[in-house]
């Protein structure tokens, strides 16, 4: 494989060649302008193996040993999603990512081989999972109420946001001298006020934090039959959160 140094040199060669063949000032100034352009989108195609991107470790599907599993370690699906991510200062989209939510590792399918790599944690600033977008939170003491760093999907993102930590933890069971997996889900609402991030459950710990507006977001809870109950109380949880949000100074 060509090294990173290789490539800038090729150029440097060919445009050399190529105005050195010139007659004409002007016609070899044009050339030459056609020529970089050429060759700084060809630089750009041999380079998509970005050693920016490329750089975490090779990613073991430990759920794979299992006899029986119950469920599975990622969000969503076990097939790679598309999707795109903000990774050592660089946003790349066009990707095909898993988020292991187990390990809260985003996996990433190389483009050249067959191998999928783990992304390294503090190197990720966002990513995107079909139309999921996780952002990578830091607890520390500017964010008060977070409870742990890791990666946070955006459900509200506007001033008032509401973010979730969607966890999994993996169980181990024996069944007849077989050793089973099974996967069980958490998911944690969190609404992020005036810096300070609020968990939320049910509706009463949500309209507490909206009591400045409290008449309007009693009546839009009435008008739009919003329960809050276990199957629907996150759509609920967003659809009156973004409401709230239109009641604020924009």
């Amino acid at each position: 494989m060509k090294s990173k140094n290789t490539l800038p040199f090729l150029l440097l060669l060919l445009l050399g060649q190529q105005a050195l063949g010139q007659t004409a000032a002007d016609d070899g100034a044009s050339l030459v302008s056609s020529s970089v352009s050429q060759l700084e989108q060809q630089y750009a195609e041999a380079f998509f193996g970005h050693p920016e991107l490329y750089s975490g470790p090779e990613y073991f599907n430990y759920a794979r040993p299992y006899f029986k599993r119950t469920g599975h370690q990622f969000f969503l699906s076990t097939e790679l999603q598309n999707g795109s991510v903000y990774y050592n200062g660089h946003h790349f989209t066009g990707q095909k990512l898993l988020y292991d939510v187990v390990r809260d590792q985003v996996v990433l399918e190389h483009a050249t081989s067959p191998l999928t790599l783990s992304l390294i944690n503090h190197n990720v600033r966002y990513f995107f999972v079909g139309n999921h977008h996780f952002t990578r939170l830091v607890a520390d003491s500017l964010t008060t109420g977070l409870p742990g760093t890791g990666y946070y999907e955006v459900l509200v993102d506007s001033t008032v946001q509401l973010l979730a930590k969607r966890s999994k933890r993996m169980q181990e069971k024996v069944d007849q001298g077989h050793v089973n997996a099974e996967f069980i889900s958490t998911d944690r609402l969190f609404i992020r006020k005036a810096g300070v991030y609020y968990g939320v459950r049910k509706k009463s710990s949500v309209t507490r934090l909206f009591t400045d507006h409290s008449r309007q977001v009693q009546q839009y809870i009435q008008d739009n039959k919003l329960r809050f109950k276990k199957e629907g109380r996150e759509a609920d949880i967003v659809q009156l959160t973004r409401y709230y949000n239109t009641l604020l100074p924009q």
